[in-house]
């Protein structure tokens, strides 16, 4: 009976034990069959693969690639040109690898890799993800997606002080999680189209190591675009940038008023100006200098003002100027009149001087048409008394008059 019972159950281990081996097979060839399978499927065309990305924190000019054409490539590929897509979706075109591809496209043997060095700034998309794109002709591209280093350049608030016009305040942050120091080299302002690369104090170049953070004061006039917009962007010297846009406040208003040149005393002139200021710690301005500048550029100075410079200019308060500076020389042209401030704020305004009556000013000035075209009847009106006329451009304007010097 005892017997009995042990061959029973060595019998059923026996066929505990062939089953199993049986379902293990069975698997075994299930699993190799598929991928025998796979192997088996031998592309028809050309198909590479992107084996491997690298990229430098420290220089974001480049990115490595290494391509791979398999052993089961059924021929050479032809590697055509490399694209970067960005999140944002925009395609890049890599202009410039090493080694070259040339334009027949660069010949890459079964079985064998190439490593490219891809000149592509990519600093713009620090802590971004990209798709790098590899064509091929005639076969099957590559496509590989990897996230580039961040490294982060921060700008805080832009300080403008009332009381300095020629001057703003900012702060840079290089950010706790960037993955390397980057090396401040340059602060760019763009305003009205226009752009400025400006000093500031410290002087650059300033490293930053992640996390630190630092206060610049830049020396540019931002007085004179009061309540325009205005972008400031900070430049390291691996190529990564800060950037921040703002609004100028309005601090200070100018109003003119009664711009006056009397012809019976060509030896001045007069204006009025006002000022209103829209802060509490701007109540004057300190007015430093009157300019006036000519059509051809040229910038001259009154030989004396009164009330005289410098003069304080109180807020809510009129004040007229009066500018020695002889301008019968100038008459019908218009100039620009410019008024300075010690704070950095200016004011300029255009002012056509006018004619004058024939017969005021130095000498007279007569119509061109006179001598060049009817001189002849000129020399008739005369009665003999106008025999030869000797004559000169004039400084003035009036378009092309000329003065008398001489008649004998």
């Amino acid at each position: 009976m005892a017997m009995g019972r042990a061959m029973n159950r060595i019998v059923f281990a026996l066929t505990l034990t062939l089953a199993l081996m049986v379902g293990a097979i069975l698997s075994y060839m299930g699993v190799v069959g598929y991928y025998l399978s796979l192997e088996l499927k031998v592309p028809e065309k050309p198909a590479i693969s992107i084996s491997s990305f690298k990229v430098s924190a420290d220089n974001p000019t480049f990115f490595n690639i290494t391509v791979l054409n398999p052993t089961f490539s059924p021929g050479e590929a032809v590697i055509s040109g490399i694209n970067v897509l960005v999140s944002e979706g925009n395609v890049y075109k890599v202009i410039s690898t090493e080694p070259p591809i040339p334009s027949g496209g660069y010949r890459l043997k079964v079985g064998a890799s190439e490593t490219f060095k891809c000149f592509w700034a990519w600093a713009n998309y620090t802590g971004q993800s990209i798709s790098i794109v590899v064509f091929v002709k005639d076969g099957s591209g590559a496509v590989f997606t990897a996230t580039l280093p961040l490294v982060a350049v921060e700008i805080g608030d832009l300080e403008f002080d009332p009381g300095k016009g020629e001057s703003f305040n900012i702060s840079i942050r290089s950010g706790e999680k960037s993955a390397v120091s980057v090396d401040l080299e340059g602060i760019r302002v763009i305003v009205d189209g226009s752009v400025y690369d400006v000093e500031s104090e410290p002087p650059l170049p300033i490293n930053l190591n992640p996390g630190d953070s630092l206060n610049l004061t830049c020396k540019w006039n931002w007085a004179a675009y009061q309540g325009g917009s205005i972008t400031v962007i900070v430049r390291t010297r691996q190529g990564y940038i800060g950037r921040i846009e703002s609004v100028i406040p309005t601090y200070v208003a100018f109003n003119v008023s009664r711009v006056t040149f009397d012809p019976n005393n060509t030896s001045c002139f007069n204006f009025t100006v006002s000022m209103s200021s829209f802060h509490e710690s701007l109540n004057a301005l300190n007015v430093t200098e009157v300019t006036i500048m000519l059509k051809d550029g040229s910038i001259l100075k009154p030989s004396k003002t009164v009330p005289e410079l410098p003069y304080v200019l109180k807020a809510s308060s009129a004040t007229t100027f009066t500018c020695e500076w002889g301008w019968a020389s100038y008459a019908g042209e218009e100039v620009t009149i410019t008024i300075n401030t010690s704070q950095g704020y200016s004011l300029s305004f255009q002012h056509v001087i006018p004619h004058l009556p024939r017969g005021k000013g130095e000498d007279t000035v007569l119509s061109p048409y006179i001598f060049f075209r009817d001189l002849s009847r000129a020399n008739k009106a005369s009665s003999g008394f106008l025999s030869a006329v000797m004559y000169e451009p004039t400084t003035a304007t009036l378009a092309p008059a000329l003065r008398i010097s001489a008649i004998v």
